[in-house]
This record gives structure tokens, sequence and C-alpha cells, in this order.
């Protein structure tokens, strides 16, 4: 694998298994060629920092015109039903909410970047972005609840968890087809991304790295599935492990993983009870039904970003050799 010289490798421990030497190098160009935009990574900062005023989201939001625009019009969606119209980011980030805000513009950055939608044929991109979604949702309400983890957090590592595969769905699509027909054949998923050589979560945290994220994110993108295994943000990889758990187990899973994560680890790590999760499950079902319609209002106010990503990589050679 292909590291920036100021990761300290011993201070991760590896899933068993190795990343295909040609999928790692052509990550390597892509992290030349293609980034989160500057405003993304500096709300990320911002988000995850309790401090943080409305204040200072606004002057980071009108920084970027597209991005103003999207957040006033989802302020002004049916969704939100306000009664005088919102003219300004500062009132639009109070309806919407610091969160939802972070989801948009992060989202938005992902979108620009990846165009899932150029995946295999047959493959429902808007399901990966919907799962992204929920994890990002739960992780927010998870923390809420055991105070272990700042929600902010909670609610990036949520949405950056999958990043692996949305990097496979959208530039390595050959590759990915090929898992799918493993899937379909039978095999468990991460077993076959295994036989593979292409781990999400390697892919992901390699190109993490590569933008330089911070490494409460690195972790929860590459421990997701096996949390037991961070070693310095222990409670943060365990909550987004159980709102990916959470989040299949309430209808808004991927056909492409199987989880291996231990449930008694992740819940005597974050502090929470058996008793306490089944409230929160059935609680979260129920307000589940009410967010979803935001998530695709916010897929939606995406979409032309993501449409126009499309050409603007269009000279990339987006596929690797397949193993």
């Amino acid at each position: 694998m292909v590291f920036p010289m100021d990761v300290a490798l011993d201070s991760f421990d590896f899933p068993d298994s190795r990343l295909d030497p040609q999928v790692a190098h052509r990550l390597r160009d892509l992290s030349l060629l293609v980034s989160l935009p500057q405003i993304s990574l500096r709300l990320i900062d911002l988000i995850g920092d309790p401090n943080t005023s409305v204040r200072e989201l606004r002057d980071v939001v009108e920084m970027d015109p597209a991005l103003t625009a999207k957040v006033i019009s989802l302020a002004n969606s049916t969704y939100y039903a306000v009664r005088v119209p919102v003219k300004t980011v500062e009132r639009a980030i109070t309806i919407i909410g610091y969160q939802e805000l972070g989801l948009m513009s992060l989202g938005m950055g992902l979108t620009e970047t990846f165009n899932v939608s150029a995946g295999p044929r047959g493959f429902d991109s808007e399901s990966l972005w919907i799962h992204s979604l929920a994890v990002s949702w739960l992780g927010q309400r998870l923390a809420l609840q055991v105070k272990t983890v700042e929600p902010g957090e909670a609610m990036i590592a949520g949405l950056l968890h999958e990043l692996g595969l949305i990097v496979l769905v959208s530039k390595f699509p050959l590759i990915f087809q090929k898992l799918l027909d493993l899937i379909l054949a039978g095999q468990i998923g991460l077993e076959a991304e295994s036989a593979l050589m292409i781990r999400h979560e390697l892919v992901g945290f390699e190109l993490a790295c590569m933008w330089k994220l911070p490494k409460i994110y690195l972790e929860a993108i590459l421990y997701h599935h096996q949390p037991e295994k961070a070693k310095e943000n222990k409670a943060i990889v365990a909550l987004t492990s159980l709102a990916d758990i959470l989040a299949n187990k309430i209808g808004f899973g991927l056909q492409t993983e199987v989880l291996e994560a231990d449930p008694d680890y992740i819940l005597q790590t974050i502090g929470l009870s058996p008793v306490d999760l089944q409230a929160f499950i059935r609680q979260t079902i129920l307000a589940s039904k009410d967010v979803l319609p935001l998530w695709r209002q916010m897929l939606r106010a995406t979409a032309p970003a993501a449409a126009a990503s499309k050409s603007r990589f269009s000279s990339l050679k987006s596929e690797a050799p397949g193993p």
C-alpha cells in the first residue's frame, strides 16, 4: 500500500487482507487529481467543534455560491414548511441545523468528487448515499444519547465510513462489477472483497490518508467492521460500527456487506446497555420515516453537482486493470 510519509503505520492494525497493487497505484494517481473541496474540509473542522457559531458556518458557506444557493433552497423546501421565505444563509442554517448543513455540504463535496451513478448497471447508487446518510444520522443520535462522542464528529464519521465503496463504485466500476457477480453467486461481501484484494475499508483508508483527514476519521473508515482493532479512537469507531449495524437493521443496508463487529464489545465501549439499545431502536425506526424525505431532498439538491462532476473528470482513466 502507498501512504504519505507523515502517517505512522505502526499505529494501525490492518485487516487480514492486502490491497491489489494496481488499485493502490491508481488511488495514488487519483489522490493527486481528485480531492474534497476546501470548503467541505473546513466545514468538517467547524462541525466537529461544539463551540462553532452560526456566524462561523455562515462565513464559510457564503464562500461557495453553489452551496449557498442549495442551503437556502433546502431551507425553503416543503420539508421545513417555513411561512416566511428564507433569504439568508444564517437563517437557513438556523432552520436546517448544524448537522444537516454538515451532511449537505460534505455530501456535495463527495458527489462532486465521485459520481456513483457511473457505477455498474443494476447497482442502486442512491442506496449507497442513503446508507451513508443513515449511518451519519444514527451516529449523531447515538452520540447525543451516550455522551462519549461529539455528535458532529459522529455525523462526519458516519458519512465518510463507506468512502472506499464510493471510490470503488465510481472509479473502478469493472472491478466492482466482479464483486457484485461474486455476491450474486452466493459469496459473502467482505470475503469476496478479500478474494479480489479490494477490501473497501483499505481503499477508503488509503485515500483518506492521502487527503490528510484527521486520524479519528481514518480509524472510523478502517475499522467500522472490526471496531475492537481501533487504538486511539475506540468510542467513535465503535459508535460508527453500531450505527452501520442499525442502518442495516432498520432497512438502510447494503447488499455488498456482511458485518463482523462484536455487539457486546461495541455496547461496552460506548456505554450503552442492551435495554437502552432496544429502546433506541424503537425510537429510531419511528423517526427514520420522517427523515427519509429529507435525505432524498438533499440528494436531489446535490444531483446537479454530481452530474457536473462526470464531465469534470471525464479525462481521467477511471478503471484500473482487474485482479
